[in-house]
Order: C-alpha cells, then structure tokens, then sequence
C-alpha cells in the first residue's frame, strides 16, 4: 500500500476548509451572523467537491446554522411582540395587570409596576430562546471542531 501525496493534499484542503467553516460559524455572535452566513454559504458551495467525511461536517454545519437561524428569529420575533404590546398597553392603558410575582419560593409585590402577563410570557420565551441560541452558537462548532480533529485521514490507496 502506498499513500499517495494528492489524496493526502486533497483530504488537508477539505479540512481546511470544514475548520474555517466551523470558526466562521462560532464567531456568528460576535459579527451579528454575518459570519454564520458566509460559513453556510461556504458549506454550501464546497460539499459536493470534498471528500465524503468532510461532506457529513458540513452538512452537520448547515444544519448547526439553521437551528441556530430560528432559534435567534423565536427570540428576536417574541422579544419584538413584547415590546409592542408593552407599547400598546401604554399608550391605551388596556390590559390585566400583575399584583405579585412568583418566582419559585419568592414573592415580589409588582402592584407599582405596569407588568401584562402576555408580555412577561414573551420576554421568557425570548430570554430562552435566546439564551438555547447563544450556547449553541458556541457549543455546537465546538463540537464539530472536536469531531473532525479527532479523525484520521489517512489516504492508502490499494497500490504496492
């Protein structure tokens, strides 16, 4: 068996270009997804042209930036809807208000403030959304990084 210099040029390139996808992918938060959207991209114009390992990554990575897509648009979308109706109960003064809130074993009087419980309700789902969005954005490429490190491309080919 003889390992042969193009095939081992050729699975480093594929790498090479899942790790650049994956790092662009992780620093989406800091870049407001501009990143993310450039490593899709990537991933999704160089998938038929890597090698089959290299392929199931960057699938993995699309996949990885989709979730990460709607979980940013829930938080995005109920933070927005709270603050309209916050704004609307404002300025027409509507809307059934909280006295106390139960946070496990406390109890806060909120009788002074002006808290709608439709609007704590969609500042919770954005605060999770939010929250589930930011650690896989970290998280999830991190783990891919670890994945494709991890395996050993060896490039033997069937010759003396």
């Amino acid at each position: 068996m003889v390992v042969t210099k193009t095939v081992m040029q050729r699975s480093g390139a594929d790498r090479a270009i899942a790790f650049a996808a994956y790092g662009m992918l992780a620093t989406s938060v800091l870049t407001a997804g501009l990143t993310g959207l450039a490593a899709v991209i990537l991933a999704y114009v160089a998938r038929d042209a890597v090698s089959p390992a290299v392929r199931r990554h960057l699938n993995a990575l699309i996949g990885m930036f989709w979730v990460t897509f709607v979980l940013w648009a829930v938080c995005v979308g109920t933070g927005a809807a709270a603050v309209l109706r916050e704004i609307d109960d404002l300025a027409n003064g509507s809307g059934a208000y909280l006295s106390k809130l139960q946070i496990l074993a406390w109890t806060v009087d909120v009788s002074r403030w002006r808290l709608v419980p439709e609007v704590l309700g969609l500042v919770a789902i954005s605060v999770v959304s939010g929250l589930a969005g930011l650690v896989w954005s970290f998280v999830a490429p991190a783990l891919g990084v670890i994945r494709l490190a991890s395996q050993h491309t060896t490039g033997v080919t069937g010759e003396p």
